[in-house]
């Protein structure tokens, strides 16, 4: 496994890592490790939508299509 060093982190963030570590009964490693993975997660969401790349490219082709309708048009 790599080694990752962080420097001149903020006091404060610092104490909030500790205080989560604390209160979930985990070391600082596994704290890190957890929040790093937990905030990637919720990065990767917030880029794709929650979607994977084969259904945004669907949803993006099917958006373009209707708003290439005419205004008013019915799909039926």
């Amino acid at each position: 496994m790599t080694d990752l060093v962080l420097r001149d982190i903020d006091p404060m963030l610092v104490d909030r890592i500790r205080r989560i570590s604390v209160a979930r009964g985990w070391t600082q490693h596994q704290t890190v490790v957890n929040l790093l993975e937990q905030g990637l997660f919720a990065s990767e969401h917030e880029v794709h939508g929650g979607f994977q790349n084969p259904e945004v490219d669907a949803l993006a082709d099917a958006i373009a299509a209707l708003k290439a309708l005419p205004a008013g048009s019915t799909i039926f």
